[in-house]
């Protein structure tokens, strides 16, 4: 695991250039985008810089809300901030019908060259909330309440955040060819000590990346405080 510490401006400029970087030297990668507050930065980054043409990707989002209004879902948010400044056109979603099926999208297209993720305080990625098997792929997901109260803000209330989603596993973003994780805040700093040198446990979702032989820790001097 490689850990990137600067400030929250640094690391989205970073994140966008590592990005930018690898759909140039593959202008047809297979990229995975998370949605949520803390990529929004890395989102600015790359439609404002526009780096490398992104119009040969296909884009796989990492989960989405199950019942949600559109302009509450993952993918509208995908879509407004990141998709359509960067002309980003071949996009998939999973479905809650036939979450297995995700998997097989992504393998016909040469399997994830890299998927951008956020962490939750209870270390979920995606929707993978804690004692989410590590050999899942594409499956529906109840969410925790750590978890709607993270995005209560987002819905108007808790009271509104659907109780499901439908989630890449965790077999599906390990097998990733490469991870990029941003974290920003010191209400972070907690989990991020677990995530770098806790147990490899699922209950601790994201702990499972310690095993990622190409995964990039990208945090903020807050995240990072509880790191030695």
């Amino acid at each position: 695991m490689k850990i990137i510490v600067d400030s929250k401006e640094t690391i989205n400029k970073l994140v966008s250039s590592m990005v930018s970087e690898l759909v140039a030297n593959k202008p047809d990668a297979c990229l995975a985008f998370a949605a949520g507050e803390t990529l929004k930065g890395v989102f600015a980054e790359l439609s404002a810089e526009k780096a490398a043409d992104f119009t040969g990707c296909e884009v796989f989002n990492i989960c989405e809300y199950i019942g949600a209004d559109e302009k509450s879902t993952c993918t509208y948010q995908l879509n407004s901030e990141l998709y359509s400044k960067l002309g980003i056109t071949k996009t998939h979603t999973p479905s809650e019908l036939e979450p297995e099926s995700y998997d097989e999208e992504i393998e016909t297209h040469g399997g994830l060259d890299l998927v951008v993720l956020g962490i939750g305080l209870n270390g979920h990625i995606g929707f993978n909330e804690p004692a989410t098997l590590f050999d899942t792929h594409t499956h529906v997901q109840q969410l925790t309440d750590s978890t709607k109260k993270m995005k209560a803000e987002h819905f108007g209330g808790i009271e509104n955040v659907p109780d499901m989603g439908v989630t890449m596993g965790l077999k599906t973003i390990c097998s990733a060819k490469n991870v990029i994780l941003v974290a920003f805040g010191e209400e972070k700093a907690e989990i991020i000590h677990k995530l770098v040198y806790g147990k490899t446990t699922t209950y601790v979702p994201a702990a499972m990346l310690q095993m990622h032989m190409n995964m990039t820790l990208c945090l903020d001097k807050e995240a990072a405080s509880k790191l030695d």
